[in-house]
């Protein structure tokens, strides 16, 4: 059913207000992202990024890559955010970052565990000051996480 709830969230997106994408990433930049990550991409990520490489809608941005951006802007690039906080807060490595909540909490591609059709969980964590702590699992993939949000924002 995972996959299905990516492709209903995919389809409604459009609907929110104030939808915005990137347009899509190359394969090229999706597998330079592997690469510097150190993650293959699962299948609802990877279509997620070649499609709309980006995401974002009233109140709600869900991250992209962005493999060649240097500017030093964590916000809105799953690459440039994983890496930053892999150095200066020891994020694990299986971690990738995709939503921030803006309330010190951020939602995580959770690589170390993945569910029967290799897509990773969704969890909220926050840095103690110390170390990553888990507060949720939010959602079994990122399909289902994507339709929560989407289908909050429609039903405002």
């Amino acid at each position: 059913m995972s996959y299905q709830n990516f492709e209903k969230a995919m389809s409604l997106a459009p609907n929110c207000k104030f939808y915005t994408t990137a347009g899509g990433k190359s394969q090229e930049e999706i597998l330079k992202s592997e690469d510097m990550l150190g993650v293959k991409f699962s299948k609802q990520c990877f279509e997620f990024y070649e499609k709309l490489g980006y995401l974002s809608f009233w109140g709600t941005e869900i991250f992209g890559i962005d493999p060649d951006d240097d500017s030093g802007i964590l916000e809105g690039n799953s690459v440039a955010y994983a890496l930053n906080d892999r150095e200066e807060y020891d994020l694990p490595l299986n971690w990738i970052p995709v939503y921030n909540y803006e309330d010190g909490n951020m939602a995580y591609l959770d690589y170390s565990n993945k569910n029967a059709e290799g897509e990773p969980r969704v969890i909220m964590c926050m840095y103690t000051g110390k170390e990553y702590e888990i507060i949720e699992i939010i959602a079994e993939d990122f399909g289902d996480f994507l339709l929560g949000l989407v289908e909050q924002q429609l039903n405002k």
